[in-house]
């Protein structure tokens, strides 16, 4: 009896549900894209290290699975952690009913929290959008990026200018008072937010893609800051907050290197993400007040140490227990110099510019020198007429020639992969558990296995936010078609325009701003349409009702 009541003891002490959580002051949420768990042992190894920053941290798993699929999107995946409830693939901030969710960015904007979002990906990409926007297509970038800028965190740093000056959205920036940085010097000299004017600092890659980042592995140091330096810089501006900040680290990349299986690719991305980490857990201890949570949105590509060629035939020189680590892994992964998509698009910049023609020689020689791998004469006119059909469709079909220059990735990065014993199952999402890292100043952490929209309520609840529950009406108000108000008339659909006598109201959609009488002025929330349901703030809703 006595050791069933220590035992029962010990349960409640160690045991620290969300509902006890203790607040504080700041949270710091970084996600490794697609990291699978296997990553953490190959980048240990890789770096010649025992411990990784993110090490220390790890108290349980988390399950991925979205309200539609075993194996989640990242637009669902990220949803669930932004906002606490399940959604379905190509959702961004909305539910699986297609009712919109605020996220916990959003609630910490509201409590007048400083907040932030650092990536290396397209700022409207899946997981930063998912904390930002409210859309059913994560495809549709114009719409994300309105609203990203309509919605705009304290400041964001990562990539995606283009959909900018794609979109023509800079005189959008200007009139929500945006800066935008694009060079390095210009980053590193800036200290702090002026006029609460929030700041965008947006960089191209090696190859003046101003689409994302480059791969760790490729990065021009003179051009381009590294995650943990974007992470610091983040931290340094949001901690001069005095109510505190949420700040989200995406490694963006490590999801698109598993999605071309490129080991090099993924492991240094990986640990250029781990140093992100070390920042973060770095300023959290001397800080005191903060909490940090580390966890991957889903698994991708099911990355080993150990692939078909170190099986378990007892005769195989190869078996697994015979693999030096270090000599037949480590040492050749350490010696290939760039990604498979820098050694592809430089093959494509050579021959835009002449320098090469389809030479299988000189292009083999480029790759063996750059990537360590020898092409037999079938991969090599296969990589060369993908790269012939690219050039040709490129201009009048993007997403297809987009997924020719992966499958070129993808060669290499299994060429590479196969010598080096190292395993992919696939080169999509898994279903499988990802793992939980927490850092809690009281030691208040979750644990064991959690679902990922207990992320979503345990921040809220440690940072004092509001409880999420099933009632959107809390934040968002729906007007239906056939909603009607006292007094006004439904003049206009897009923009929704009300009148009424001697007041016109004007409410655009993807925006976080209305025009009374021609009169601009802000709101809490963005307004979304969805289907022909159009969701709007409180105020706006008040209006409506004539409780000015």
């Amino acid at each position: 009896m006595f050791k069933k009541i220590i035992s029962i003891i010990l349960l409640i002490f160690f045991y620290q549900p969300f509902t006890n959580a203790q607040n504080v002051k700041n949270v710091i949420l970084l996600i490794p894209d697609g990291a699978s768990t296997d990553l953490l042992a190959l980048s240990r190894w890789y770096s010649g290290t025992n411990k990784l920053a993110i090490d220390e941290l790890i108290c349980g798993m988390v399950k991925t699975h979205s309200a539609d699929s075993t194996i989640a999107d990242s637009a669902p995946a990220g949803t669930a952690m932004a906002t606490g409830h399940k959604s379905i693939t190509k959702y961004i901030g909305v539910d699986a009913n297609r009712t919109p969710r605020i996220s916990i960015l959003e609630q910490a904007k509201l409590r007048g929290m400083a907040t932030g979002v650092v990536v290396t990906c397209q700022f409207p990409h899946a997981t930063p959008a998912a904390f930002v926007c409210h859309h059913v297509n994560r495809d549709d970038y114009p719409i994300l990026s309105k609203q990203f800028i309509s919605n705009s965190p304290t400041l964001v740093f990562g990539g995606g200018k283009k959909y900018i000056d794609e979109n023509n959205l800079e005189p959008l920036l200007n009139n929500e008072g945006i800066i935008i940085i694009s060079n390095l010097n210009d980053f590193r000299a800036l200290q702090e937010i002026r006029n609460n004017q929030p700041v965008w600092a947006l960089f191209s890659d090696w190859n003046s893609n101003s689409k994302y980042l480059s791969y760790s592995c490729d990065r021009n140091e003179n051009h381009e800051p590294s995650l943990a330096e974007m992470t610091h810089k983040a931290i340094q501006i949001l901690s001069k907050s005095g109510n505190g900040f949420f700040l989200m680290v995406e490694g963006s990349q490590i999801d698109w290197a598993a999605h071309v299986n490129d080991p090099k690719a993924i492991v240094t991305e990986f640990l250029a993400f781990n140093e992100s980490v070390a920042v973060a857990l770095e300023f959290a201890k001397q800080n005191g007040e903060t909490a940090v949570i580390v966890c991957p949105d889903h698994g991708n590509g099911g990355i080993s140490i150990g692939n078909m060629e170190s099986g378990d035939q007892s005769s195989n020189p190869n078996k697994y227990d015979k693999v030096n680590v270090h000599k037949r892994v480590v040492e050749p992964l350490q010696a290939v110099t760039h990604s498979s998509r820098w050694v592809v698009e430089t093959i494509l910049n050579e021959l835009e510019s002449n320098k090469l023609t389809f030479n299988p020689i000189k292009i083999d020689t480029l790759i063996a020198n750059n990537y360590t791998v020898n092409l037999s004469d079938n991969e090599l006119h296969s990589l060369i007429n993908s790269l012939e059909w690219y050039r040709t469709n490129v201009k009048t079909n993007s997403k297809a020639a987009g997924d020719t220059l992966s499958k070129a990735q993808v060669l290499l990065g299994r060429k590479l992969s196969q010598k080096l014993f190292i395993g992919w199952t696939t080169t999509g999402h898994t279903s499988e558990d990802v793992f939980l890292g927490v850092y809690h100043p009281q030691n208040d952490r979750p644990f064991g296995v959690v679902d990922n929209t207990e992320i979503a309520i345990y921040i809220q609840r440690i940072l004092g936010l509001n409880v999420v529950t099933n009632n959107t009406q809390e934040q968002f108000y729906c007007l239906l078609p056939t909603d009607s108000f006292p007094g006004w008339a439904r003049v206009s659909s897009n923009p929704l325009v009300f009148k009424t006598i001697g007041t016109s109201l004007e409410i655009p959609y993807n925006t976080n701003y209305y025009f009374l009488n021609g009169k601009k002025r802000y709101q809490s929330l963005l307004t979304i349409a969805i289907d022909e349901k159009v969701y709007v703030s409180s105020e706006v809703y008040k209006l409506l009702q004539n409780l000015r």
